[in-house]
This record gives C-alpha cells, structure tokens and sequence, in this order.
C-alpha cells in the first residue's frame, strides 16, 4: 500500500468517474487505474464495481473510510 494509491481511490470515490477522477490529477485513465487494481489486489477485494455504473462495494466502502483516516494522519506526520 501507498499513499498515492490510496489519494487516487478517494478521488475517484469522490468523483464516481474514473475520466473525471483522472482530469482533476491531470494523469490518464491507465495511470490512475493501475494503482487502483495494485490497491484491490493486494488485499484480495473488490474496491469498485463497473457495471452498470460505478460504485463502491461493501470492502471498497470501508478502504474509502480508512483511507481517508491515513490520509489524514500522513497529512498531520509530514509524510
């Protein structure tokens, strides 16, 4: 996990749009999936479901809270 991978899920929680999720870090869709699935896999989960239209699952409601809570203390720590 870093904390890169985390930032660009919760934008992409926040924007529920991957194209608009990678307009405002100014990267590509590719570059902001890719640490997304890095992220899913290597916890064994399902952050998002794509279809019919994006949503957070269950696993990716609760990474969407703790996430955001690291973020958080990185912010307060320095890092």
């Amino acid at each position: 996990m870093n904390l890169k991978s985390i930032d660009y899920f919760l934008i992409t929680v926040e924007e529920m749009n991957f194209t608009r999720a990678a307009c405002c870090l100014y990267i590509s869709q590719h570059a902001l999936s890719r640490p997304i699935s890095r992220l899913a896999e290597e916890y064994g989960i399902r952050l998002l479901e794509r279809r019919p239209a994006l949503r957070l699952t269950p696993e990716g409601d609760e990474t969407s809270f703790s996430g955001s809570r690291i973020l958080d203390a990185a912010s307060k720590f320095g890092s």
